[in-house]
């Protein structure tokens, strides 16, 4: 790929919680209808008379019975539940009639249901349409590693309630031994809690609200949750098991199991019909992976907030649980603190209450946020503020951008020794002592932002060439044997943060590469090795805790055509099973993209991110079956609770663009200009979606004396990185071409609309629909094309061209590309379809742009001032 940061996905909005705003739910049971006779007949006058069979009666939150009277294994938990036929009925006294009208409060009668607007289905044996139900072999993701059908069915009534274990119910584990040290894993939230969150869930994406108690009896009903050391050595520290018959019951040796526990459980409820029904049976699961993992890169291009709030809940749904978050790179530093004005931009970056609340949305998803920080290299931002980049001398100044006199001489820097591509403020001057003290000083003020023990140092890619330094060599050559080559000065810099890290009690993680150069001074071994370049097995890796992150099939890298390799992925690639390999996980990388929304990134993420979640936790190799119904099944269990997806900008009806590119030489703001001027060079947006080349083009700004500020493109082009703007929609510029030009497009651009001197064609869905006029060849040509949705109309220089039968929603992953030499003056996007009047005076008075708004987003919720003790 180059540097290491660097399909079109069916686009998954988060579910529509308004379907159930005002939905009056049926409370069905899995009772026989004979129950409901009983349930009738038990008033008043008949307490001391009728009762329900012992068989109809809750199970108990002891562990000595069977959930519904099913087989018992020799270990004392069942190994088949019975499916039980009619309930049978005894007189008993005072006591079993008032247990019989607590069973009764799970059920409601058949014209109740009815009037609910519910069909009152209550089977009590096999044969149920497999449609009525989810199969948890064919419904869950990930899949499951034991399932055991009892061939019936539960329907949750509405009287269901969640069920506490009050022994359990403020711990976090019952595993003898277990700790936050031993197990970081495992999430420290208490059962309460979970169960607490649980409930808000599976009523987001259901609408079956379930109040919590507390177990206060043995036959206490509902959906029973509690915490249990017995079955940790078959499910593990996040494993669960999920019994389900004649009630629900979910136990674990953690709460992180019973969080997991509890995604299945919402998983199997959306894939019924009515989304309140359950198969009845055993699910054991545990997780085969210790560190599942992903990492956003918020770097290279500013994630808004709610967009990474989807991944967090989007893994947590699907049994990951760390989250790198790369908020430092050449292209920003994405922190905000007062003590460090103005090294990362207001608006393009997170402050301390925006970490804080990330952070509780993730602990409440079993998620770790790891904060992603670069060093010594891809510093570019620091380098620049701090003055300690590969040209600045060892001179204190004051901080802040702008040019310093560091004292630099060439006997103390390695001007000119960087990347072809990239300026020398890339990597820190490894010989002045102010690096190291600015590294120590920045993690001071950042790890506390951040609960995570984990923290990750960046450590590769220091510039080749800087092994050609003088002033470096000369540095080596000079410490009396202390270094053998450079990669030694780095390594004891990466070994000197990490004491730093490991004095605050957490863990320093680094990318591979410049360890295998270091002859004097190796990589201490208490560091966690992310390795992107294999799989963890390299000889000289083998005494260091191991990450898998390899870049030929975990990258997802949308500008550089990298793509995760979901086959390989799925089926054949052999995981590993080397104990000192804690897991692995996929990457998003956005070079090249530079003012990307976080919510198209998402888009492109989620079904890859998926398969990689499927295979962590149950890493068999998926069948060919399984394979192909992965997509099917990605859409019938939907998006985590909570989870936003897209937001289309709102309709217009101002006739003033939401997007305007202006030619202004002047890179644009929210990313840092870290290139040389033939690499990654910016279009100004009004809006901020302004678009970056790709390395090494000759685009570049000019001076038209009819047209003024100018950009002259290449090939290349420009990326954009958002999603296709649905209907209505228009677009206006002004422009030169010489050859067939896309002006938007898709990121495979199977969907665009293009240009040329001789046709203007729009291509939705693989049809194609030509204009049959275009621009003329090296001439001004000004152009609109206006959508209602189902048909795009032409207009070339004020004059109607025609129109055409198109549903194309305006794609806006890439700008003006595949040809070179197109000259743009102005073009303007639009939330609205442009009338032939406001054509002509658009293109009279260009207007002033009104920035999209967008639809009311959740936001995210504000840091709790007390909760659990994060390490210092």
């Amino acid at each position: 790929m180059g540097l290491r940061k660097g399909r079109s996905a069916v686009r998954r909005s988060g579910p529509d919680l308004s379907a159930y705003k005002d939905l009056e739910l049926s409370a069905l049971s899995s009772a026989p209808q004979g129950a409901w006779a009983v349930c009738q007949s038990c008033t008043l006058p008949a307490l001391l008379t009728v009762v329900l069979a012992r068989a109809t009666l809750p199970s108990t939150l002891n562990r000595s019975r069977p959930l519904d009277g099913g087989i018992m294994s020799k270990s004392g938990r069942r190994a088949v539940p019975r499916h039980q036929g009619p309930a049978k009925l005894r007189i008993s006294g005072l006591a079993g009639c008032l247990a019989a009208l607590t069973a009764c409060s799970m059920l409601v009668s058949p014209a109740m249901a009815s009037e609910a607007g519910a069909k009152p289905t209550v089977r009590t044996t096999p044969g149920w349409a497999q449609s009525d139900v989810a199969d948890p072999r064919t419904t869950l993701l990930p899949v499951p590693q034991n399932w055991e059908p009892a061939g019936g069915k539960l329907t949750l009534a509405n009287t269901t309630r969640v069920v506490i274990d009050p022994a359990t119910a403020d711990r976090w584990t019952v595993v003898s031994g277990m700790t936050t040290e031993s197990d970081p894993i495992v999430s420290t939230r208490p059962l309460r809690e979970v169960a607490r969150y649980a409930a808000r869930d599976i009523e987001a994406r259901t609408g079956v609200r379930l109040p919590l108690t507390q177990a206060n009896s043995a036959n206490d009903n509902g959906i029973q949750v509690a915490l249990d050391a017995a079955l940790a050595p078959e499910v593990g520290p996040e494993g669960y098991r999920l019994e389900i018959g004649r009630t629900v019951r979910l136990t674990a040796p953690t709460a992180s199991g019973i969080y997991y526990g509890s995604r299945s459980l919402i998983q199997l409820l959306v894939g019924s019909a009515d989304q309140r029904t359950l198969p009845t049976g055993v699910l054991t699961d545990r997780a085969n992976t210790t560190v599942r993992m992903n990492t956003i890169d918020v770097s290279r291009e500013y994630w808004e907030p709610r967009a990474v709030a989807d991944v967090i809940r989007q893994m947590g749904y699907l049994k990951q649980n760390y989250l790198v978050l790369h908020v430092d790179d050449a292209e920003g530093f994405r922190l905000n603190s007062p003590k460090y004005p103005g090294l990362a931009e207001p608006g393009f970056s997170y402050d301390r209450a925006d970490i804080e609340s990330l952070d509780r949305i993730a602990r409440e998803n079993n998620v770790t946020l790891v904060p992603g920080f670069e060093l010594p290299a891809h510093v570019s931002p620091k380098s620049a503020y701090f003055h300690v980049g590969m040209a600045d001398g060892p001179r204190e100044v004051e901080p802040g951008f702008g040019e310093r006199d560091t004292g630099a001489t060439p006997q103390n820097t390695c001007q000119g020794y960087s990347y072809s591509h990239l300026t020398d403020d890339f990597a820190f001057n490894l010989m002045n002592p102010k690096a190291l003290k600015v590294s120590q000083e920045m993690l001071e003020e950042f790890l506390p932002w951040f609960s995570s023990p984990w923290v990750h140092l960046g450590g590769d890619e220091m510039p080749p060439n800087m092994n050609s330094c003088p002033a470096l060599r000369d540095y080596v050559a000079n410490s009396n044997g202390k270094y053998a080559t450079t990669a030694d000065v780095e390594m004891e810099f990466i070994n000197e943060v990490n004491d730093h890290v490991r004095a605050k009690g957490r863990t320093s993680v680094v990318y591979n590469g410049s360890e295998a150069s270091a002859r004097n001074i190796p990589l201490d071994t208490n560091v966690v090795v992310m390795d992107w370049t294999g799989s963890g097995t390299a000889a000289h890796l083998k005494p260091y805790d191991k990450i898998v992150a390899d870049s030929s099939f975990l990258y997802l890298v949308p500008a550089r055509s990298g793509r995760p390799n979901q086959q390989r992925i799925a089926q054949t690639w052999t995981t590993p099973t080397d104990p000192k390999i804690l897991g692995w996980g996929m990457h998003v990388w956005g070079d090249d993209l530079g003012w990307a929304e976080g919510q198209w990134l998402e888009s492109l993420s989620i079904m890859p991110r998926g398969r990689v979640a499927d295979r962590q936790w149950n890493t068999r190799p998926r069948t060919q079956t399984e394979y192909a119904a992965y997509e099917a099944t990605m859409q019938t269990i939907g998006t985590a609770p909570g989870y936003t997806g897209f937001l289309q900008p709102n309709a217009t009806t101002n006739a003033r663009p939401i997007h305007q590119y202006v030619m202004d030489p002047e890179f644009p703001r929210g990313t840092y200009d870290a290139h040389t001027s033939n690499n990654r060079r910016g279009i100004i947006d009004r809006c901020d979606l302004s678009g970056m080349t790709p390395l090494f083009v000759s685009t570049r700004s000019a001076t038209d004396p009819d047209k003024g500020q100018v950009k002259v493109i290449d090939s290349g082009g420009y990326w954009l990185g958002a999603s296709n703007l649905t209907g209505p929609w228009s677009v206006t510029g002004t422009v030169k071409v010489s050859g067939t030009v896309t002006l938007l497009g898709q990121v495979d651009s199977t969907n665009r609309v293009t240009l040329s001197p001789t046709d203007v064609t729009v291509r939705w869905n693989g049809v194609t629909q030509s204009f049959g006029r275009g621009l003329g060849s090296g001439q001004w040509a000004d152009f609109a094309l206006t959508s209602d949705g189902s048909t795009v109309t032409l207009y070339l220089d004020g004059e109607l061209v025609g129109t055409v039968t198109s549903e194309l929603t305006l794609p806006r992953s890439r700008m003006l590309y595949g040809a070179s030499g197109t000259t743009l003056a102005a073009l303007d996007i639009y939330a609205q379809r442009l009338t032939a009047d406001q054509v002509s005076s658009v293109r009279t008075q260009r207007p002033e742009a009104v920035c999209a708004t967008y639809p009311a987003a959740p936001t995210l919720p504000a840091p709790r001032p007390a909760g659990p003790p994060t390490r210092s």
